[in-house]
């Protein structure tokens, strides 16, 4: 039953995403940002439920499979976006420019078969938490900086005055240079993480070299 509880918790999440997605490219829904915001509590609120179900059940957080990251990243970046919502009242109409790639990565997650993991004895650190929250915050600014840079950029293109946009300029440097912050110690963190784990704190393995 918990299976099936998390499962459906997750679908019904991600059908509330969507819903939100054709409301951020459509001009005249995504005008009404109280219901954007709305759907998009509810569906991270289903979503964080069943992300709790599968905790609880496997015993271990969303961080060891490629599902159960696709799972993380879509709840981190999906709560990313309703923050910015709540917060940046008067760059809400930007939405469309925040949401392709939570579109992409929710595709790619109800595309990912589930699978259930086990903790290896490595990964029973507190510094896997700080690797992966540290992690979580990069991304989710990293999306939020690249989403104001298109739509300047899509300003820029159209020849648009570009004043009344300064605003959203300085916020996508400021959110580019706090994920630079937050990338640093996810490097940092997972260094110690791999010192007290394997005893080297660099291997120049894929994952590393791709990280850096």
């Amino acid at each position: 039953m918990p299976v099936l509880s998390e499962t459906a918790l997750l679908y019904l999440a991600c059908a509330f995403y969507f819903v939100v997605y054709v409301q951020a490219f459509i001009p005249r829904l995504r005008q009404h940002s109280v219901l954007l915001i709305c759907v998009t509590s509810i569906g991270l609120l289903c979503h964080t439920i069943s992300i709790a179900l599968r905790w609880e059940r496997v015993g271990h957080g969303p961080f060891i499979n490629l599902y159960e990251i696709l799972n993380s990243n879509v709840w981190s970046l999906m709560l990313a976006f309703l923050l910015f919502m709540i917060f940046a009242k008067r760059l809400r109409y930007i939405a469309a420019y925040l949401v392709p790639v939570p579109i992409l990565l929710t595709v790619w997650l109800l595309l990912t078969p589930t699978k259930d993991t086990f903790l290896p004895p490595t990964y029973h650190t507190i510094w896997l938490y700080f690797h992966v929250f540290s992690g979580k915050f990069f991304l989710s600014l990293l999306m939020l900086s690249t989403g104001l840079a298109l739509y300047l950029f899509h300003r820029n293109r159209q020849g648009k005055e570009m004043t009344s946009v300064a605003s959203a300029d300085r916020l996508s440097y400021l959110f580019l240079a706090f994920a630079f912050c937050f990338e640093t110690l996810m490097l940092f963190f997972g260094a110690i993480w791999a010192q007290d784990a394997w005893g080297r704190y660099w291997a120049w393995d894929p994952l590393e070299t791709w990280a850096f």
